[in-house]
């Protein structure tokens, strides 16, 4: 099978930064929310035992990445965009939650950018609270509660 889930690694750094980059600006307001997704900060993700980062790849290509901080707060997840409605996000998502079930939480939460939040509506999640703009971001909080999923 070509297509994988898999752990990433510090080798995936460069590819991780790419990946990224086109969807900065839906949801960083300014420099200081965009120097949170540069090369360095990727890079103490991958280093910081607290988050559980993994990448989607197709024939060796990395095409999306979803990642996770404990106990059960996405941090990350991006497709592709030429890869977006092909169901590769709902095979990440549905993976990314049997890897947080494991850990017997109840509630899963994610601060999501204004352009995704129909996407995690349609996992289950429910906005908690109004758009937020902190640390130069825009997000909106949002939560899924894991009891009966």
């Amino acid at each position: 099978m070509n297509k994988t889930i898999r752990r990433a690694t510090i080798k995936d750094l460069i590819a991780i930064t790419q990946l990224i980059a086109p969807f900065i600006d839906e949801f960083a307001i300014n420099d200081s929310g965009r120097q949170l997704f540069c090369a360095s900060m990727i890079e103490k993700m991958l280093e910081n035992p607290e988050i559980h980062y993994f990448v989607y790849s197709d024939h060796q290509q990395m095409i999306g990445v979803i990642a996770y901080k404990n106990p059960a707060h996405l941090v990350h997840f991006f497709i592709s965009k030429e890869k977006h409605a092909q169901g590769i996000g709902r095979t990440m998502w549905d993976f990314i939650l049997q890897e947080v079930k494991k850990s017997g939480v109840s509630v899963f939460t994610v601060n999501s950018s204004c352009n995704a939040q129909p996407v995690y509506e349609r996992f289950g999640f429910v906005v908690k609270d109004e758009t937020i703009e902190n640390h130069g971001l825009r997000y909106v909080p949002m939560s899924l509660n894991l009891v009966n999923t």
